[in-house]
């Protein structure tokens, strides 16, 4: 039998998928070897894999054969009329006899299980539909036996073939219940079997799909001498150094644990110290943290040490940092946007072995969340590093925890939480939650090594407290310094209309700032200015909101900041003088009174209570242990009430603690997506004087770009009466009361300025 006639894909030679149902197959089978290859299995778990994932590449595209499909490919059609995959589950129900795993991945590997939401099977395709198709193609249903021989016979595969005289035109009812979600756990069969192998094939057969089957990085042991320290030399170039004693332990340290070390100490290499220590063939690695720009400029730092091709983003806008990178080097933007695409879609998937992500990537996964099942494999054994994490966003520390803890009992992860800021209760109850009380799980500089008590004793910072007062109070100080010259200021505000309002009060002094409220392209453009390798060419006058408490490498002369929660206000105090190499302590002026309402952002009584402590050392010169004295006793009694109620309802979760119990395979929650990827509840808008530039860029091609000039926003900012659409498939929401300023960002259209600095 001639199969070289069938598509696969599209059927226009040009077309950069264009493929045969053969060329494809292959593609796909050699994925899965690939892919099996490169997961952290033994040797038993591999020859098992690989037999099961080859046999499922053979047989999960067969029903492409059926003339209906076919023609949807000569016409370009978009329009599916039928489930090819549903056409290959009839083939190997009739003339093979696979387990049931198989079966099933066969069945849902473009499609989930019958069940509300987006992509899933109806009852129209499992049932009824079946015996429509057939009827249209009668040559297919008289030789199917043959069929099924001769597509074995082209891929080597020993799969024996049933004599079946009388094929059925309907699935078995086994194989129907299983494909319905209120009937899939009456079954007696292994769910989580059924969702691995779903999750692999579905992987192996976008990797085929893609014809980026032999471009699959090989896993890298690390090496000591891929990540030692530097240090600054007089020729502005940067010379290796020691290992401090506490990155030394790290190195030999086996098994979860938990660093408690001050920013600028060495963190990373400590991390990369532990993954040396505990690292094993092809075992993944991923590197949590809680900012897109700290994610992005960790990428960068980890594709020097493990190698371009092993190294990627996830988080809500890894498109952008993937399509910044490719434009860099082609400088064709539809082949830019191409390559980001499938650099974002490989992301979430299987391919790449260190993956540097947020937190809520992790939580969807957790919590059912579309891509869960391929998680599976990506999680198993893996090693995972949380670097920083929020005390007072009680309910994601919650959530973050019982996540933790379903890593470590059913993957089997390895787990590294490292804070500069983690107050002794959370500490605390980490250890008992994750680590059964044993507290030796946690690692501190030691302040007996004189290397480690360098950086405990370091002084960086004179705190000087303005009690009843706004920065806008201290506007004549700040510009007297400014005046003078040879320091660099940053200020830090609580809300983007403080920021913008001190924008226009020291506009004379160009200030940059950094907050919320920019559009993705133009923030992209900051962090890249503040950022700058010389630091010459970096703004003297930084004015931001909390977007400057990420990982970001800069490093002012004297600030003048909000109060905030503690371990905000730690993370805050670490962009100013960082490495402590002053000649004297920096300034910190900080200010109890906020200029913009923050009820909205943070709990009032640890605000309260972070400036009653932080008080009682003004004027004083800090050291390290004062800050952490200073977090301890903040949260000396824990949560307050209503956080620790949501700190409960995030670590109680059901859908994380009841994991095993909870899920359908082939079934996700649509949902989830929704509240992970919007979790502060704002929405994607076009200010209403970009609309030109957007459509202009849209209708050039470049859709990526186009997105960049998207804000967000709260929906109270923008109501639904001042809102417009346009017509295209995203329903482009434009907001008529906002205008975006360039430097500035978005502010409302004709609103009266709510308090006055003179």
């Amino acid at each position: 039998m001639d199969f070289s006639v069938y598509k696969a894909k599209s059927d226009d030679p040009t077309h950069a998928l264009c493929m045969t149902l053969e060329e494809h197959t292959r593609r796909v089978i050699r994925a899965a070897i690939e892919l099996v290859n490169r997961l952290p299995f033994t040797q038993a778990e591999r020859t098992e894999w690989l037999e099961k994932a080859i046999r499922c590449a053979v047989w999960h595209d067969l029903g492409k054969i059926h003339p209906s499909f076919q023609q949807n490919l000569k016409k370009g059609t978009t329009v599916v009329s039928i489930r090819h995959e549903l056409i290959s589950l009839w083939f190997c129900e009739q003339f093979l006899t696979l387990p049931i795993d198989e079966l099933f991945a066969i069945a849902t590997h473009h499609k989930g299980i019958v069940s509300d939401g987006y992509k899933k099977l109806s009852l129209y395709e499992i049932g009824t539909d079946l015996a429509c198709h057939l009827t249209d193609d009668p040559q297919s249903v008289n030789n199917a036996e043959e069929i099924v021989k001769a597509w074995a016979t082209l891929f080597g595969d020993s799969s024996p073939v049933t004599n079946n005289i009388s094929p059925a035109t309907t699935y078995s009812d086994k194989i129907r219940n299983l494909l319905m979600k209120d009937r899939q756990r009456s079954q007696s069969v292994d769910w989580l079997q059924l969702a691995r192998m779903r999750g692999l094939l579905m992987a192996a057969d976008h990797i085929g799909s893609a014809k980026t089957e032999n471009e699959l990085p090989v896993w890298k042991r690390l090496q000591l001498t891929d990540f030692y320290p530097t240090a600054p030399a007089e020729n502005k170039q940067t010379v290796r150094v020691s290992f401090r004693p506490f990155q030394i332990k790290m190195q030999d340290y086996k098994g979860d644990v938990v660093l408690h070390a001050p920013t600028g100490s060495g963190k990373t290499e400590a991390a990369l110290s532990w993954v040396y220590a505990n690292q094993t063939e092809n075992v993944r690695l991923f590197y949590i943290l809680p900012y897109t720009a700290s994610i992005n400029a960790m990428v960068r730092r980890l594709k020097g040490i493990y190698g371009k091709e092993r190294v990627t983003a996830l988080h809500s806008k890894a498109l952008d940092f993937f399509y910044e990178e490719a434009i860099n080097e082609t400088n064709n933007f539809q082949r830019s946007e191409q390559i980001a695409r499938n650099k974002r879609s490989a992301s979430r998937e299987l391919f790449y072995p260190v993956k540097v992500a947020t937190l809520h990537q992790v939580l969807k996964h957790a919590l059912h969340g579309k891509g869960w099942d391929m998680s599976l494999f990506d999680y198993q054994n893996a090693l995972f590093i949380v670097d920083e994490f929020h005390t007072y966003d009680a309910h994601l520390t919650g959530m973050m925890m019982a996540t933790l803890k379903w890593l470590k009992q059913f993957c089997n992860a390895k787990i590294l939480l490292m804070s500069a800021t983690i107050p002794k209760f959370l500490l605390d109850r980490i250890v008992t939650e994750l680590f059964a009380g044993d507290k030796s799980k946690i690692i501190r500089p030691n302040a007996k090594e004189p290397v480690d008590a360098e950086i405990l004793k370091r002084i960086r910072h004179e705190l000087i407290c303005h009690p009843e007062h706004k920065i806008f109070n201290a506007l004549t100080l700040i510009t007297d310094i400014l005046k003078e010259g040879n320091k660099t200021v940053l200020i830090i505000v609580n809300n983007v209309k403080s920021c913008q309002e001190l924008a226009k009060v020291f506009d004379t002094y160009g200030p940059k700032l950094l907050h919320g409220g920019f559009h993705r392209e133009e923030r992209t453009e900051i962090e890249k200015a503040i950022t700058n390798n010389d630091r010459l060419k970096r703004p003297r006058l930084l004015i931001a909101t909390q977007a400057v408490e990420v990982s970001l490498d800069i490093d002012y002369d004297i600030a003048f900041i909000e109060n905030a929660p503690i371990d905000a206000l730690i993370q805050r105090f670490g962009r100013v003088n960082r490495a402590g190499q002053g000649k004297k302590p920096s300034e910190i002026h900080l200010f109890e009174q906020s200029i913009g309402n923050i009820k909205r952002i943070y709990d009032e009584a640890i605000v309260k209570e972070t400036w009653r402590v932080l008080l009682n050392l003004d004027g004083q010169e800090l050291s390290e242990q004062h800050v952490v004295d200073a977090c301890d006793e903040v949260y000396v009694n824990g949560y307050t009430d209503e956080q620790e109620r949501n700190f409960q309802i995030g670590f109680t979760h059901d859908r994380i603690t009841d994991f095993e119990t909870s899920f359908y395979a082939g079934d996700w929650s649509d949902w989830v997506e929704e509240v992970i990827e919007n979790s502060n509840l704002k929405i994607d808008v076009l200010c209403d004087n970009l609309r030109g530039e957007f459509e202009k860029r849209r209708s050039d091609g470049r859709y990526i770009k186009a997105s960049q000039l998207f804000v967000q926003v709260y929906p109270w900012e923008c109501p639904k009466e001042q809102q417009d659409k346009i017509k295209d498939k995203q329903e482009t929401i434009v907001a008529t009361n906002l205008k975006y300023e360039p430097g500035i960002g978005y502010q409302r259209i004709e609103r009266s300025p709510d308090f006055n600095f003179l």
